[in-house]
Parts: structure tokens; sequence; C-alpha cells
């Protein structure tokens, strides 16, 4: 209600609203504008038609916005947590950078799994569970990790945020198949407090990540190679 409140106050949309809604009173209450009150009554309903449009683009604009700032609280509260919770590695945290470069490509090879399956087809209809998994042992594996050579901690930091990001929706907006335990699927609209507007922005959020994660992986493949860190 409060947020409500806060939305009227700054609403253009609501203060047009509420000028119309005074004038109209003022209207009516006039004796001498009587003979008038129809044509200044139609002018003003078309007034608060038009205020109408504005409120729902404002507020639809304004859910929008917090849909994304709750995506963004949850990727960074996810990142929080797995720094300060997950069991640290200490033999892969302490590899040299070609060791750990090879072991971060080994889990997601380009030719094979989740980056191949994003690279041919983003629509997520369905995931692999066995492809999903790579992504969250990379996750819990490598981080609290660095390299040494600054550019290729860049490329991995890039791919590392860019995985857990992913990671992170998938955990949150995707469920198993009822026939099927093989696979992941979207959390239909129907099984949504939003609706199928809610998944249809879920949805785009994870095409969005899916596109980043694939980015992030070429992006740091390339960095490997040009510094001799893979073959």
């Amino acid at each position: 209600m409060k947020r409500f409140l806060d939305f009227l106050t700054n609403s253009p949309a609501a203060v047009t609203f509420a000028v119309l809604s005074v004038l109209g009173i003022v209207v009516f209450a006039v004796p001498g504008l009587h003979p008038f009150a129809w044509a200044i009554g139609l002018i003003l309903c078309l007034g608060v038609i038009v205020a109408l449009l504005m409120f729902h683009g404002e507020w639809r604009r304004a859910q929008i916005q917090i849909d994304s700032l709750r995506q963004l609280l949850s990727t960074e509260r996810g990142r929080l947590d797995t720094l300060g919770l997950t069991p640290v590695d200490e033999e892969v945290t302490a590899l040299p950078d070609e060791e750990r470069a090879r072991r971060i490509l080994g889990l997601l090879p380009d030719s094979a799994g989740l980056v191949q399956s994003l690279r041919l087809d983003a629509t997520y209809g369905t995931l692999d569970v066995d492809e999903l998994e790579p992504l969250h042992t990379f996750r819990k594996e490598f981080s609290k990790s660095s390299f040494d050579n600054p550019r290729s901690h860049t490329a991995f930091m890039n791919l590392y945020r860019a995985a857990e990001a992913l990671s992170i929706w998938v955990n949150e907006e995707t469920r198993q198949l009822a026939d099927d335990k093989t696979k992941r699927e979207i959390r239909p609209g129907d099984s949504r407090k939003g609706g199928w507007r809610e998944y249809t922005e879920a949805r785009s959020r994870g095409e969005s990540l899916g596109a980043r994660f694939v980015s992030a992986r070429w992006e740091f493949n390339q960095t490997a190679l040009e510094l001799g860190l893979v073959a």
C-alpha cells in the first residue's frame, strides 16, 4: 500500500487525474456553469481517460523496473551466499593459470553440453539436468579462485559472474518435468504469482543470461588461447 501511495505522489498521471477531479467538482458546484456542464463534463471524461492511460503506462514501467531490481538483488544475494558458505577446494585454488583454464574449459566445453545447447537453441523449451550440473559445479568450485595474469583474471571473472547469474536463474525459475526427471522447464504462468506476464519476463531474462554466458565463455577461451594457457 505504501509503495502504491508513493507511486501516486510522484505520478504525473495521478496529478492530472486529481486536477480533473477538482475541476469537475467546481463545474457542478457553480450554478452559472450548469448550462455548459455536459460539454465540460465530456471534456473532463476524455481527460480522465487520457490520465488513466498515462497511469497504466507508468504503473507498467514501474513494475518492469521493480522486477529487474528484484532479479539483480537475487543475483547479488546468491553471490554473497556463495562467497560466505561454499567450501573452498584448496587444491583447485592453488592451481596455476594453465591448469585452471584447462579445468574450466573442460567443465564448460564449446562443442558439447550446455554451451552448445544454448548456442544452437536458446528458446529454453527444456534444459537437460546433466548439462546443467557442470554449470553449478563451476560456480561452486571456482567461487574463490583467481588468475595471476590480470587479463585472464578479468576474462575469468566475467565468465564466473555470467555462469553464477545463469545458475541462480535456473534454480529459481525452472523446475523438473513431472514425467521426465532428466529435463527442466521454466515454471509456467499458472504456477506463478504474476501469471504468464511473469513467465514471459523470466524467460526473457533467461535468454539474456544464456547469451551473456555463451559470450563470456567464448571470450575466456580466446583470452586463454592468446595467452598460451591452452593449446
